[in-house]
């Protein structure tokens, strides 16, 4: 079902980023082909040869001295009559005079002689008025280059205005569509790339942009980088994972190679004495027996401690949790371990408040923490030595704390105390065997209870190793 939705969800977005490019590609045509439509429309209705309106701008201002009976020379030559067609004034390039009589049907219309004659020039023709009448006409003859220079430069620019203003928006649009492809799908996958070069060179350090918008603008490429990543912290997190492991082994033969060559030797030692005989009496093969099965059941417990470790490690460590009434399980346990203690010469003594309430736990494994926290301060109590164990309720926690008055850990140990394999540098002496493993275990026990260990120490000041269970 998982499997499905995904496989939706990729087509989905699939269709999206295509949607996209289908869009961005009809708008930018409909621009082109709008503006162009819009382009020839105008040039098809255009008149090049209408030039009134420049006429009437560029002798407006002659034009209106002739109306005030002005008659001199301006920018443009001129010829003035009146309605019945007698010249009132008269310049050269016009070959009539004043006085004379024009054909005034003639010359309101367009001549062509004279534009055949005077290809280089416009004549054109207005109405005078005086105090609202009519009172005769004015031809003026204009060059053509002034007139329709500034008539078609105009007309062209309107023309061709939509033509150009699509081809501007089309450029934009595929400017913003360049840099959109180059942020969102270019740049990672260069970074991809880059990222998969420096993984197949050993380097997992290498980000790649997390490129994921929980959007309508995710697209395919936001996904494959953030997968990418997802691959490439899983790769980091199992590169670290195999190197710890790697280190674990080195310290482990390191370690096991320094703390069973002892008993080893011993029980060797021990064992030539008696095939040597040089245990004679009876009571002396019974020490040499004794302590060889001493060092036997040490090495027993070291392995058993290094095959918890191993399955620890492993996420193997069994715990079976159940719910139990923590007082039925607690004062049992502590009348054995009031017993244990003192076979070891240590004085014991215990102090609990606790209701009569529920806890899920394994009772193995936490027996086995206790036991854990109860060998450790044996080994490091010398004479007169006194172990402490107190249980009480913390909120809908359980603390317990295991305290002794032994030699106790320096300040700068403390850190490490939980850590595999380690021992402060003062307990590394044959007379206080063991693997550097039992805390290691006892954290990851109570770890897996959901609960938190803790060390409390100082030198010559005694130890306190507390945990809680819920």
């Amino acid at each position: 079902m998982n499997n499905e939705y995904q496989g939706t969800a990729i087509r989905v977005k699939n269709y999206r980023l295509f949607r996209i490019n289908i869009i961005t590609a009809v708008v930018i045509a409909a621009v082109l082909i709008i503006s162009t439509i819009i382009t020839l429309s105008l040039y098809l209705s255009s008149d090049f040869n209408h030039y009134d309106n420049e006429v009437r701008l560029v002798v407006s201002e002659q034009k209106y001295q002739i109306e005030q009976g002005i008659y001199k020379s301006g920018n443009y030559p001129f010829m003035v009559f009146d309605l019945n067609g007698m010249v009132l004034y008269s310049e050269a390039p016009f070959k009539n005079q004043v006085n004379d009589i024009v054909n005034v049907q003639e010359m309101l219309q367009y001549d062509k002689s004279f534009a055949l004659e005077e290809n280089a020039l416009l004549k054109e023709c207005f109405i005078l008025q005086k105090n609202g009448a009519v009172s005769g006409f004015v031809v003026f003859l204009i060059p053509n280059e002034i007139v329709i220079h500034n008539t078609i430069h105009d007309q062209l620019w309107k023309i061709f205005l939509p033509l150009f203003s699509g081809i501007l928006l089309s450029l934009l649009l595929i400017f913003a569509r360049t840099i959109y492809c180059n942020r969102r799908i270019l740049t990672p996958l260069r970074e991809i790339s880059a990222s998969a070069k420096a993984i197949i060179s050993g380097n997992y350090d290498l980000e790649v942009l997390r490129t994921y918008w929980k959007t309508a603008n995710e697209n395919e490429v936001g996904d494959l980088s953030y997968a990418f990543e997802l691959m490439r912290d899983e790769l980091k997190a199992k590169q670290i994972k195999e190197e710890a492991l790697k280190k674990s082994q080195q310290e482990l033969i390191s370690c096991v190679s320094h703390d069973l060559k002892t008993p080893i030797s011993t029980i060797k030692a021990y064992s030539e004495g008696l095939r040597d005989q040089i245990a004679k009496t009876p009571e002396q093969q019974e020490e040499f027996a004794k302590i060889i099965l001493n060092k036997t059941d040490l090495l027993i417990g070291m392995i058993n401690e290094l095959l918890e470790y191993s399955n620890a490690q492993l996420m193997q460590l069994e715990i079976v949790r159940q719910e139990i009434y923590f007082p039925t399980f607690f004062e049992p346990l502590m009348n054995e371990i009031e017993i244990y203690v003192r076979q070891n010469g240590l004085e014991f003594s215990r102090s609990t408040t606790l209701p009569n309430m529920l806890v899920t736990i394994d009772p193995k494994r936490i027996t086995e923490v206790i036991y854990n926290l109860v060998d450790n301060s044996i080994k490091y109590s010398g004479q007169n030595g006194k172990i402490i164990i107190e249980a009480e309720r913390e909120d809908k926690y359980i603390l317990i704390k295991v305290k002794d008055n032994g030699i106790g850990i320096s300040p700068d140990d403390i850190p490490y105390v939980f850590d595999k394999f380690y021992r402060a540098e003062k307990s590394r002496s044959t007379s206080v065997p063991g693997s550097g493993l039992g805390l290691s275990i006892c954290k990851y026990i109570i770890q897996e209870h959901g609960g938190d260990i803790y060390c409390k120490s100082g030198n010559n000041k005694g130890c306190e190793i507390g945990f809680t269970l819920q």
